[in-house]
């Protein structure tokens, strides 16, 4: 079983700052470990590295506004994006719309009280605002969102899909060469970058050709996928 050490210690080897059998100081690992978080909180910004998603069920109250996130009205992790959203009435379920900002800052009547139709979500910190169109109470919320990815303790057992340590490990090393002094390894740049492409191109398997991440770039078959 690999933990955020082991990642550490073989991403200061592949970096040339320490050599094998040897192992980096304690105070180098802990900066190392904060290196590798912020790495992983920077990835969860990237739609094609959240590699699943999450559907949870919230109770509408009749609010034109909701807050969502640790302690907020939908007292959940704060998502990086919501991708689809539906409500249920009963045993019937209906589709809500996902708008931005400027549709919903578009209709006139925000406060019709009927069944809701769309939804708009702003991803403030540290809660996020969530807008519907269409007051009714009585309807449970279903959203399917992409949650930031798990940052990592030191000595926790790491659980990834297939290729994230081969990414982490050597993309860790160029960022440690970079605050080493070390010249960054041609080949740990190629490696991270084939994992990588290997990473996104699993996400995008599953992901319509027109998804709209976090940038709100338009990605589709006519303007194909940013890095």
């Amino acid at each position: 079983m690999t933990t955020a050490n082991d990642i550490i210690k073989s991403a200061f080897r592949i970096a040339g700052v320490t050599v094998k059998g040897e192992s980096p100081d304690s105070d180098e690992v802990q900066d190392a470990l904060e290196t590798l978080n912020d790495l992983i909180n920077s990835l969860s910004n990237d739609s094609l590295f959240i590699y699943s998603r999450t559907t949870e069920s919230f109770s509408l109250t009749g609010a034109s506004s909701y807050t969502i996130g640790s302690g907020g009205d939908f007292d959940t992790v704060r998502p990086m994006n919501i991708v689809s959203a539906y409500v249920r009435q009963g045993t019937t379920d209906y589709p809500v719309d996902i708008i931005t900002d400027e549709e919903y800052a578009n209709i006139s009547q925000k406060s019709i009280n009927t069944r809701p139709y769309f939804l708009n979500y702003n991803p403030t910190y540290p809660l996020g605002t969530i807008k519907v169109y269409g007051l009714g109470s009585g309807y449970t919320l279903f959203l399917v969102t992409e949650k930031p990815l798990t940052t990592l303790t030191l000595n926790g057992v790491v659980s990834l899909p297939q290729g994230w340590l081969r990414y982490l490990k050597n993309q860790l090393s160029l960022e440690i060469s970079a605050e080493y002094g070390q010249p960054p390894s041609e080949a740990a740049y190629a490696i991270a970058k084939d994992a990588m492409g290997l990473i996104k191109r699993s996400a995008a398997k599953n992901r319509t050709m027109d998804a709209n991440p976090l940038a709100k770039a338009t990605n589709n078959i006519y303007t194909g996928w940013g890095d």
